[in-house]
């Protein structure tokens, strides 16, 4: 179903394509946040990110170690953002000076699946999203969980330290349920 509506259909009736990650391909690729997760869609350019932008011009623009959604390279340079956001399909507050969301700010580990609409998104979702919607489901059902990965070259360089730990309960007889997260 897609969730970035209100209206409850099928993806495989409507004339947009979702394509949807999963928390199960997320793990399986070894994915440290939501930004990681994201780069495997073909439809994002990840044309600023930590691995590829400049310390001077992330300065400039104020975003330093910022990872935005770029969905088909559509984003201005200078830090604005035409990818309309969503996480559980409400806006998520824009933490750039060009307006756009750091991705980095989501755990993975709250991540139940991550939904990506390209085709026709503006008209259904309003002006912000030109390029495309990036819908970030997160689990509700959460308990406890954790993980850490550590990974290296076989240069004996690039090493990398990765921890995560997410807790959820459910109160007042089922009704609500709260999650907590980081990493």
């Amino acid at each position: 179903m897609v969730t970035g509506s209100r209206v409850q259909r099928s993806t495989f009736n409507t004339a947009n394509p979702v394509t949807v990650i999963d928390s199960g391909l997320i793990e399986a690729l070894g994915q440290n946040n939501a930004a990681d997760a994201l780069k495997i869609v073909p439809q994002n350019a990840n044309s600023a990110s930590t691995a590829n932008i400049s310390f001077a011009a992330a300065q400039q623009q104020g975003n330093v170690g910022v990872e935005t959604a770029n969905l088909r390279g559509l984003n201005p340079s200078n830090g604005g953002v035409r990818t309309l956001v969503l996480v559980d399909t409400r806006s998520f507050v824009p933490t750039t000076s060009g307006g756009g969301v750091d991705l980095n700010q989501i755990p993975s580990m709250l991540i139940k699946r991550t939904e990506v609409v390209t085709g026709g998104a503006s008209a259904q979702y309003g002006t912000d999203a030109v390029a495309g919607v990036v819908n970030i489901i997160l689990d509700k059902n959460l308990r406890a969980q954790g993980q850490v990965d550590y990974g290296q070259t076989f240069l004996d360089d690039g090493k990398n330290w990765h921890g995560s730990a997410a807790y959820g309960s459910s109160f007042a007889g089922g009704r609500g349920h709260f999650i907590l997260g980081g990493e």
